[in-house]
């Protein structure tokens, strides 16, 4: 059981981190939830064998333990929120790579929740849509359809401040 632990649960512990920041915003939170995920994971380690896809089970952990953490911590997070929020983002004009990686950000921050986790699973993480499918519980045609809405969206976004300097 614990060299199944080992070889398909713990080589992810770095997406499940990446995708709970993303999530939570917060290096710290991210961290400490990923730690509980994996000792979630290894107090049911009996049941590794009965999972068909170790990464996508613990990514859904990952995801669940995420919101759940988010509901118990709401209260000091819009603290944190209300001190943090002022531009948190300052570009770096001296190169493009920068500059685009500012845009981008933004624009992805204008996604329904469910695009941007989608977008982010597909396009950051690189994962199958049967494993986002798997993940997030949706069927592979809702996980598509996100995933061209949102897409689309970033792409048009992008067009417009290259061409005009402004993000809508």
């Amino acid at each position: 059981m614990s060299k199944l632990y080992e070889q398909n649960v713990l080589p992810v512990s770095q997406k499940m981190y990446r995708y709970a920041l993303t999530i939570l915003k917060n290096e710290d939170s991210a961290h400490d939830v990923v730690q509980e995920c994996l000792m979630k994971i290894w107090n049911k380690r009996a049941k590794l064998i009965e999972i068909e896809n170790h990464e996508a089970w613990a990514m859904r952990i990952t995801r669940n333990q995420c919101f759940d953490w988010v509901k118990t911590n709401r209260f000091t997070i819009l603290q944190k929120e209300q001190v943090e929020e002022p531009d948190q983002i300052k570009a770096d004009h001296d190169t493009l790579m920068e500059d685009q990686k500012k845009w981008l950000g933004k624009v992805l921050k204008t996604l329904p929740q469910k695009q941007k986790e989608i977008f982010h699973l597909r396009e950051i993480d690189g994962m199958t849509y049967q494993e986002i499918s798997d993940i997030l519980s949706l069927s592979l045609s809702e996980v598509k359809v996100y995933l061209h809405r949102a897409r689309t969206k970033v792409r048009s976004s992008l067009q417009k401040i290259e061409a005009y300097g402004i993000a809508n």
